[in-house]
């Protein structure tokens, strides 16, 4: 009896030191992965429909308003006698820009000299012989014809007159004048040099900038999403900090086969002359939304092997929500798999996600 009884004190131990163990797994398997005071004080958001405003960032430039801006060119050939204006100057109207030494000009202003002649001799020679055609010492066809060389010196001197005054030269000085009132934009020219009347480049452009265009380039992809009198931000290098407000009021529906892009244009006020041409401008388009859309706080997303996660709390529980990301924009994320109403958690959502996964 003694040995059987000694035998039994080992298993009888054994089995109460089990018997603990068991008890000790259980009651860690019945602790909570995370605590009541966290899934209290946890913060949260609401998932709520919304419609999605996305921005389309666009790369612009500013440049003149053509409908307010001219080029000066030389209808004559000649030689630049003075230069009165330097790039960027403001001009007005009728201001003199530069003059030019021209032969061509001192041909002109002779045909005018000539053409006066040619007609006081015609208007005289008309009275003498109505004078004489009176006297009946000439005939009506010299009276008549003496009155058709008359009208031709007048028709003459009145094309010298009018060439003189397209070309706008005087003796031998031809005279460029500002044809707007406005900022010079463009100068090709210096003292000295020569002018030839077949050159195409324009010797001064005047553009009025109280109001600026910004052409800003739309990629293929974008096209789709870009609408006439759509409202815009615009942004410039120089002045990083100020946002200024336009719409677009022209799109250019055509593609530049060099790089795949159309063009569209915002005509914006610059009273103050902030935007000077060829400027570089942001652009960024408010796309016209596409209806409501259940939105949650982008942060509150957990990534976890290439799928998307929420943790969702409900009273005083916490779950883990596969969602579905639409789009993202800015710090809002458009999804599906949730509710609206649900409460999403946005602090320190990845740690509770690690904690209820482990359990």
């Amino acid at each position: 009896m003694k040995s059987f009884a000694i035998y039994l004190l080992p298993l009888a131990f054994a089995g109460m030191l089990s018997a603990c163990g068991a008890h000790h797994t259980e009651s860690k398997k019945d602790e909570p992965a995370v605590s009541d005071s966290l899934i209290k004080n946890v913060e949260t958001a609401a998932a709520k429909m919304e419609e999605p405003s996305e921005s389309i960032k666009l790369n612009g430039k500013i440049q003149p308003d053509e409908s307010k801006q001219s080029k000066v060119f030389a209808l004559v050939s000649g030689k630049i006698k003075s230069v009165q204006v330097e790039l960027g100057d403001y001009v007005k109207q009728g201001q003199v820009l530069a003059v030019l030494q021209s032969a061509e000009v001192a041909g002109i202003t002779n045909d005018v000299s000539i053409a006066e002649s040619s007609l006081e001799m015609a208007k005289k020679n008309v009275e003498t012989q109505k004078s004489l055609f009176e006297g009946n010492l000439a005939t009506q066809q010299d009276y008549l014809s003496a009155q058709i060389e008359y009208k031709k010196a007048q028709s003459e001197l009145n094309r010298a007159h009018q060439v003189a005054s397209i070309s706008g030269g005087n003796s031998a000085a031809y005279t460029l004048k500002a044809p707007i009132s406005g900022y010079v934009i463009e100068k090709n020219i210096t003292g000295n040099s020569e002018v030839r009347q077949d050159n195409s480049n324009s010797l001064f452009t005047v553009a009025d900038l109280s109001t600026v265009w910004i052409i800003a380039n739309v990629y293929e992809s974008d096209i789709a999403n870009i609408r006439l009198g759509d409202e815009v931000r615009v942004k410039t290098l120089a002045n990083p900090e100020k946002e200024y407000l336009g719409k677009i009021d022209k799109v250019y529906n055509v593609l530049d086969p060099a790089n795949r892009t159309m063009q569209v244009r915002i005509s914006m006020p610059n009273a103050n002359g902030e935007l000077k041409p060829e400027m570089f401008a942001t652009v960024k388009v408010s796309a016209k939304p596409t209806g409501a859309v259940l939105s949650i706080p982008a942060k509150a997303i957990v990534m976890d092997n290439s799928k998307q996660y929420v943790v969702v709390r409900k009273t005083n529980k916490l779950e883990i929500k596969q969602i579905s990301l639409l789009r993202r924009i800015e710090d809002r994320a458009f999804i599906s798999g949730l509710e609206e109403g649900d409460q999403v958690v946005t602090s320190a959502q990845v740690f509770i996600y690690d904690a209820l996964n482990i359990k």
